[in-house]
């Protein structure tokens, strides 16, 4: 009887964490959604908080985001991350360092 090692176990391979850029793009797509606007309306380098969402629709969004990236954040990263931008760069580094729990705090 052999032991298994990594090299002959059958698994399947590891997700690969989005980039930014695929953050970037979700999260338009998202407040595209919930606008009712075209895609390019979207600024990533304005405030979220300024995009006319509700705090509901902003609980939502980080809801569907922790679904969709398959973490959790201790607070609300909108707050310490306030663009599409700045939210896409700092969740994909924490990613790619294989978090799954998220303080935005300590970005």
């Amino acid at each position: 009887m052999t032991t298994p090692s990594a090299d002959n176990l059958d698994l399947p391979p590891a997700p690969k964490s989005p980039s930014a850029s695929e953050i970037r793009e979700w999260l338009v797509t998202k407040l595209s959604e919930a606008q009712g606007t075209p895609p390019s309306e979207i600024r990533t380098d304005a405030p979220l908080i300024g995009m006319g969402l509700d705090s509901m629709q902003f609980v939502v969004l980080v809801g569907e985001m922790e679904q969709w990236l398959g973490c959790r954040f201790t607070d609300n990263p909108l707050i310490d991350y306030p663009t599409i931008d700045t939210l896409a760069d700092f969740l994909a580094n924490q990613l790619a360092q294989g978090k799954t729990l998220i303080d935005p705090t300590q970005g």
